[in-house]
Order: C-alpha cells, then sequence, then structure tokens
C-alpha cells in the first residue's frame, strides 16, 4: 500500500511539472507577462533529463537483444553500435533497428534527425578497406536520406577516430586546454598576479577537466596521446609556478603540486573502474572484464580492468588463514631464525609477561616486481609459555608500500582474535 501511495504520487508531481507551465523575457531590467510554455520539458531544469531519459526509453526497447548490437542513449543523444564482417552486411542491420526505433518513436512522437547525425566505419588494422575512399563504402539509408561516413565523429564530448587511436581527440583536447589557460593568462605573470595556490585552483577546476574530460574512455597510455597533451600540460604547470623557460619541467611539476600527467590520468582512469566494479551484472556498462583477444593499446573496459585487476583479482581477498581454537603449546622461542643472544633475550623478555597476554608478529615486505605482501602470526602467553592462536597472510597487489603491508597485517591479526577462542 506504501508503494502504491508513492507511485501516484510520484505520477501526480510529473504531471504537476508538466503542465501549465509558462515563461516570461527579460530585458534591460524589463519583464514581459507570463506566457503559456508548449515547447516541451524546461531545459534549464535538472529533473527534464531524467524524465526524458524515462519517456524515450521505450523508443530503444529491443523484444531481442543481439550480442553484436548495442543501443546507448544519453538525453537526446544515441549512439547505436554493430558488429559485422562487412560493411554491406552492418549498414543492413543498422537500418533495421533504426526502422524498428522509428515505428516505436511514432507512437511517443519522437524522431531521428539524420541531418544531424554521424557515421564511423571502425575497421581492422588488416582490414584492405581501411586506405579506400570513404565514397566508395557501400551507402546507409535512414528516412530516404543517405548518410555520408566520416573519418572521426564527435560523440558525448569524445572525437572518435576509425582506427580508436584518438589522436585527433587529444589534439582538440589540447587545444581547448590552451584556449582555457590562454583566458586564464593575464591572473599571472611570475610574481606578479594571483599567487601559486590560486592558480593551481584553476588549473584543477577549470583547465585540466576541460583537457581531460571522459579520459577513461580514450586514454590508452599510448606515446603518440602523451606527447600531444605535454605540451599544454606543462604550459599549465608553468603558468602556475610563474618560473622562467629555462627551468626544468621535473622541478616544474614539482613546484607546482601537480602529479606527473600519465599518473593523473591512470588516476582518473582507475577512480572511474572502481566506479564500474560496483554496478551490477546486468547493467549497459557492467563491470570491466578480463578480454585476451583485444589489442592491449585500445581503449575501454578491458583497460580499466587492466588497471584495477589488482584490487579484485586474489589481492586482498587472498588471504590465508589458519587458527587454532584450544591452543597449541610452542616450543621453542617463536624466533628459531634470529642469532642466539637476541633469541635468548627474547626469551626472558617473553617470562616477565603476564597471564593471558596476547603476542602479534607482523612482517611486510615488497619484491623487485613491485608485488607487496604481509604476513602475521599470534600468540597467547600463559605460564610463561606461548601458545599458538593463528596465523595468515595477505598479497596487497602492485600499488601499496611496505608500510602499507605492515598496518594491514596488525589490522587483520587484530581482527583475527574477534573470532580466536585462547586457552
Amino acid at each position: 500500500m506504501q508503494q502504491r501511495r508513492m507511485r501516484q504520487y510520484l505520477t501526480e508531481w510529473v504531471t504537476a511539472f508538466n503542465t501549465d507551465r509558462k515563461i516570461t523575457f527579460s530585458f534591460d531590467q524589463q519583464s514581459e507577462q507570463p506566457q503559456p510554455y508548449r515547447c516541451g520539458l524546461p531545459q534549464e531544469s535538472p529533473v527534464s533529463s531524467a524524465l526524458f531519459l524515462i519517456y524515450s526509453n521505450a523508443m530503444l526497447e529491443r523484444s531481442h537483444q543481439s550480442h553484436d548490437a548495442i543501443d546507448t542513449s544519453y538525453i537526446d543523444d544515441v549512439c547505436m553500435v554493430q558488429m559485422s564482417t562487412t560493411i554491406t552486411r552492418a549498414n543492413t542491420l543498422v537500418e533495421e533497428r533504426t526502422e524498428e526505433h522509428l515505428s516505436r518513436g511514432v507512437h511517443l512522437g519522437l524522431t531521428f534527425a539524420p541531418p544531424k547525425s554521424e557515421l564511423l566505419y571502425c575497421l581492422p588494422l588488416t582490414s584492405k578497406d581501411r586506405n579506400r575512399s570513404l565514397s566508395t563504402h557501400p551507402p546507409l539509408r535512414i528516412n530516404n536520406d543517405t548518410m555520408v561516413a566520416s573519418r572521426q565523429i564527435k560523440h558525448l564530448g569524445v572525437h572518435i577516430d576509425e582506427s580508436l587511436s584518438f589522436l585527433h581527440h587529444a589534439t582538440m583536447v589540447a587545444a581547448k586546454g590552451n584556449r582555457a589557460l590562454g583566458s586564464l593568462n593575464f591572473l599571472r605573470h611570475r610574481s606578479r598576479g594571483i599567487p601559486a595556490h590560486v592558480a593551481h585552483h584553476l588549473a584543477m577546476t577549470a583547465i585540466l577537466p576541460t583537457m581531460f574530460w571522459a579520459s577513461p574512455a580514450w586514454w590508452t597510455g599510448t606515446p603518440m596521446i602523451t606527447a600531444t597533451l605535454r605540451t599544454t600540460y606543462n604550459s599549465v604547470v608553468r603558468w602556475i609556478t610563474g618560473l622562467p623557460l629555462n627551468t626544468r619541467t621535473t622541478n616544474l611539476i614539482t613546484l607546482s603540486q601537480l602529479p606527473p600527467m600519465e599518473a593523473y590520468l591512470d588516476y582518473l582512469s582507475l577512480r572511474y573502474a572502481i566506479r564500474l566494479h560496483f554496478l551490477p551484472q546486468h547493467h549497459a556498462l557492467g563491470p570491466p572484464q578480463a578480454l585476451s583477444e583485444t589489442h592491449p593499446n585500445l581503449p575501454g573496459l578491458h583497460r580499466l580492468y587492466a588497471l584495477s585487476k589488482h584490487l579484485v583479482q586474489g589481492k586482498l581477498e587472498n588471504c590465508t588463514t589458519t587458527s587454532t581454537a584450544d591452543g597449541t603449546n610452542v616450543l621453542p622461542s617463536p624466533n628459531p631464525d634470529k642469532t642466539t643472544t637476541p633469541q635468548q633475550l627474547h626469551e626472558e623478555w617473553l617470562h616477565t609477561l603476564p597471564n593471558h597476554t596476547v603476542i602479534i608478529y607482523t612482517d611486510g615486505s615488497k619484491l623487485e616486481n613491485g608485488s607487496v605482501g604481509c604476513g602475521w602470526t599470534t600468540f597467547h602467553c600463559d605460564d610463561q609459555q606461548l601458545y599458538w592462536l593463528g596465523e595468515g597472510s595477505c598479497h596487497l597487489g602492485n600499488r601499496a608500500e611496505v608500510y602499507d603491508a605492515k598496518l594491514h597485517a596488525i589490522q587483520e591479526a587484530v581482527a583475527s582474535l574477534l573470532t580466536t577462542t585462547a586457552p
């Protein structure tokens, strides 16, 4: 009953939001009388986009979901992806899907706009059609309109090229970053103008977001993209510090308190990958998965998986623990690898401990390949004897340090005491 009332409340709220709306134009401190507004949802309202997605979702619904066809939408932008062995077959399938969407949209008053649509063919690197003129490809017709293919298209602010190298996008966003920097350049000149910390704030909030918009989708880590973006990035750090042109770039980055560009882009991708791992399996994006047959330099979910696999593949979960509820008498000292003198000193120290004392031994290490792990073991002291309670080990991946491993070992050892029964 509560759920039914909530649905009725939402329905009434949406109805009130979409009916009897009025608009008023103001100019030079003069306003006209409110006039009826009958042109759909107001674009300035944040709820309008959510309502439009709910309304238009029925247009993209399909009775049969094919594994080689994907339809995604964001507000009024629709992206249709079709995989096929030939361009002719791909065009035929896209035309059929479009006709199905258009027929469903008639009942909703929604239509596609072919003049605003763009077409892109992403061909394999070994394809013989890559060097052919685009005009020689079979045409794609929607509503009796012929769509001409392009070498690159722009979708949701990202320039996608036919080889998925994103070099064109890197060039465009580098120029956009230079324009953003140029609009703020007059605010700081060496020791004059705004202080460095204000310039750093402007760079992080106004310049870098412009350059690195949607970077998890296009950042591949290839040297060609890095070379295109580095010049603009170095100009930003030089503007923050105000240092002369002969200053080394490494010093500029350190003094500007900005991370190296590659590390920052990897951080943005990793943060986005972590969010994807918490999506349900049936989500349109879904958690990143390993794709062994995919080229490693291509962007996409498999690259995000490669950046975040150490977080989800048997790392913190790969924890081996053994324990005993009754306690096992351990003789001699739990440090057999130490030399005689330290071992004797340690045993003398153990004899001074009061009964029911819990002792935890931990260690952390880092291998030459960057892999970090830790281990721990716990003992219970009673009547000047040590009784083994439990032990464990854990692998922390390649992005932790030895200090992280030691702290994690302490945490795991203390947590194990909550479920361990002392003798």
